[in-house]
């Protein structure tokens, strides 16, 4: 799924995922030995035994209170605004007419009645595939890094130019890598002629990868690349090599996508998904561009990790259908801003936090991440405009089983002068188990870097259509995070970001246990070491901190109705 990765080529598990761990809510509500109950995220470590996060406690809390609209930012790969457990709870814009052409209140975005799509053509399409950062990175700075003096270079320019450098090295090794499968798919009737000559030479009956490799159809390069890319393919319940060349004809598309996505697109610098988006990739500070809607249509990955993290954070509540988000009184604003596949780009991340805090967002999650940045600087100073406007914003640690200190990861919330956002949390992802496997053996983690780690492991959650999935990952450890935050906003509007922040660190639930390691380590350590409080979320914790503090201020606690 996408989540902050380490690896660059385009991937499918959008679609492993849905067509794998699509579930109707019932299904997925029976017992199964071994597995935690649907609803564990939200249980107390304490009293059920499981590292949840005490949400049934603090709604107890809160019985009888009141409480404001919160706007939350999901940036992400957008949202299905219609979906039966989220259509209740999306942002609308009260000063936008929807579909008068007309940018009503004029902030540069027209019709954007719940959200923007940085990702889309003026009529909602979307482009489900990008590059990973490392061919962005390549093509966009190419022209101007390639032949360039780093002696001559400003301080930002020659970040950029160590960038380029760095992307460059990686792009080409991968690019030359990938040179057989261009071959192979260069001339299409080469590529049949090559087939065939291949299929007389096999028996007819089902075959082996190996059986395919022996064959000799030709010296040239091309024949060769056919054949080895036919052989890589080939699975024996294909049957025959005529079967399995009928089923390749009457799927080439999807042949062809799977095979060779990444000499198609992944390090392809020719490929240009923002062609129908009309905007500049090489410009970082052109901000209005993309589209109000995102058209999701009959695709199996558009807006699907997406509205999952709307899910968690805000499904509506008590209405009897799929599940209950957190925040009992949040909005959803979609921003659309990475590709199914492929990485999100710089700009559309920086305009993606600028449009939400422009537009009422009190907290923004973002559920992604890359290793390198070209545009570091236009990140940056979106993320400090959040910070002077009063916007938390939640991030994934990501899902590489690394130190989190140690790695190159981008956005970050270290600015490049070196000073650290105030408004930034980062997220680890948790499992139900309060044992040695606490940890999650995908999350990163960091002593640094890492504030503290949340449900993110079989959870269950909205996708497109009216349906529900179970994912895991520290994507959907963030939107706990989130939820929380925007449920100490809602009910006590007098915090500030950072003073949210701050109770959440304050009242993590610190189990003071011995786990395994994330990653591939079977080293056992001190779950305190793995992040800056050693702890989890807690929201019971939280409101009761949230409710203290506001009983020291002056006229007290907020009135209950």
């Amino acid at each position: 799924m996408k989540n902050f990765r380490r690896a660059p080529v385009i991937k499918i598990s959008y679609i492993i995922c849905f067509s794998l761990l699509l579930h109707s809510v019932s299904a997925q509500a029976q017992d199964v030995s071994g597995q935690p109950p649907r609803n564990w995220p939200y249980l107390d470590p304490t009293a059920d035994s499981v590292a949840g996060i005490s949400l049934y406690k603090a709604y107890e809390l809160l019985k009888g209170r009141t409480s404001v609209p919160v706007v939350v930012g999901v940036i992400d790969s957008g949202v299905d605004i219609a979906h039966e457990d989220l259509r209740d709870v999306i942002w609308s814009n009260p000063k936008e007419i929807a579909g008068n052409n007309t940018d009503d209140d004029k902030n540069g975005y027209t019709d954007d009645l719940n959200g923007w799509n940085f990702m889309g053509a003026k009529d909602g399409t979307t482009y489900e595939y990008d590059q990973p950062e490392i061919t962005q990175t390549y093509t966009l700075l190419k022209d101007k890094y390639d032949q360039a003096n780093r002696a001559n270079l400003s301080p930002t320019e020659k970040r950029q130019y160590d960038t380029y450098q760095a992307a460059k090295k990686i792009f080409l090794q991968r690019y030359q890598g990938v040179r057989s499968k261009r071959l192979a798919f260069a001339d299409t009737t080469q590529f049949w002629k090559v087939a065939a000559r291949i299929g007389t030479l096999l028996p007819d009956s089902a075959l082996t990868q190996k059986a395919i490799r022996t064959v000799n159809p030709g010296n040239d390069s091309v024949a060769l690349a056919v054949r080895d890319l036919l052989a890589s393919a080939y699975n024996p319940a294909y049957g025959s090599f005529l079967a399995y060349t009928k089923l390749i004809r009457l799927n080439w598309a999807r042949f062809r996508l799977v095979t060779a996505s990444d000499a198609d697109i992944a390090y392809n610098p020719a490929y240009n998904p923002r062609q129908a988006i009309g905007d500049n990739p090489a410009d970082p500070t052109e901000r209005y561009y993309g589209s109000p809607t995102l058209v999701i249509g009959q695709s199996q990955q558009l807006a699907v990790h997406g509205s999952h993290v709307a899910g968690i954070i805000a499904a509506r509540r008590g209405n009897g259908i799929g599940i209950d988000g957190i925040a009992d009184n949040a909005r959803i604003m979609m921003v659309a801003v990475v590709p199914a596949n492929g990485d999100e780009r710089d700009k559309d991340v920086a305009n993606g936090i600028r449009y939400a805090v422009e537009n009422g967002a009190k907290v923004i999650n973002m559920s992604f991440g890359k290793r390198l940045s070209p545009f570091k600087e236009q990140v940056d100073a979106a993320i400090r405009y959040a910070e002077e406007h009063d916007v938390l914003i939640v991030h994934a640690a990501g899902n590489n089983g690394e130190n989190f200190d140690s790695i190159p990861a981008y956005p970050s919330a270290r600015y490049e002068n070196g000073q650290i956002a105030q408004n930034v949390l980062v997220v680890g992802n948790n499992t139900w188990r309060l044992d040695g496997g606490l940890a999650a053996r995908s999350s990163n983690y960091g002593l640094q870097t890492v504030d503290l780690f949340a449900p993110g492991t079989d959870i269950l959650s909205t996708v497109p259509n009216n349906q529900y999935a179970v994912f895991s990952g520290t994507s959907m450890a963030a939107p706990h995070t989130a939820g929380v935050a925007a449920l100490l906003r809602s009910y006590f509007p007098t915090l500030t970001a950072v003073q949210v922040k701050d109770i959440l660190l304050k009242s993590s639930y610190k189990p003071g246990i011995v786990v395994r390691k994330p990653g591939r380590s079977t080293q056992q350590v001190p779950f305190t070491s793995l992040s800056k409080t050693g702890g989890l979320l807690n929201a019971y914790e939280a409101v009761k901190l949230a409710l203290a503090n506001a009983s020291e201020q002056p006229g007290g606690p907020a009135k209950p109705h």
